[in-house]
């Protein structure tokens, strides 16, 4: 299960629009770089969909199973992982997968750096750091 903790009362509306942001990638709607984002080292597979407004910002860490078979495995508060070489973002991506080993045991995930082997509909840019 997906959770995140934070103080605010207001996460409920958070998580709300968190869902409507996972739905665009469900619905098929075009995909950009500022939405799906794959983390470094790319070797290892793990991808964030980037859920940006209203703050707090949330990452969704996860792999794809197959083409257009994204499957999340944690979630963490942009906020709290700090530059992307530091302590909390190994963690969260060591987390996710983790997890992923836990679910699926042997069956790898789909890597690629091309998108399109990803994802129907990706719009051209950079999904990831070289």
């Amino acid at each position: 299960m997906l959770s995140i903790e934070h103080q605010e009362d207001d996460m409920e509306e958070r998580l709300g629009a968190l869902q409507a942001d996972l739905e665009l990638f469900a619905e098929g709607q075009p995909i950009d770089p500022k939405y799906l984002f794959l983390l470094y080292p790319a070797s290892e597979g793990v991808w964030e969909i980037r859920s940006v407004r209203p703050a707090p910002s949330i990452r969704v860490l996860g792999f794809f199973a197959k083409k257009d078979v994204f499957i999340a495995t944690n979630i963490a508060l942009r906020e709290n992982l700090g530059g992307w070489e530091s302590r909390a973002w190994k963690d969260v991506k060591r987390s996710a997968r983790t997890r992923w080993g836990h679910l699926f045991h042997t069956h790898r995930p789909l890597i690629s750096t091309n998108l399109s082997d990803l994802v129907t509909g990706s719009i051209d840019g950079k999904y990831f750091k070289t």
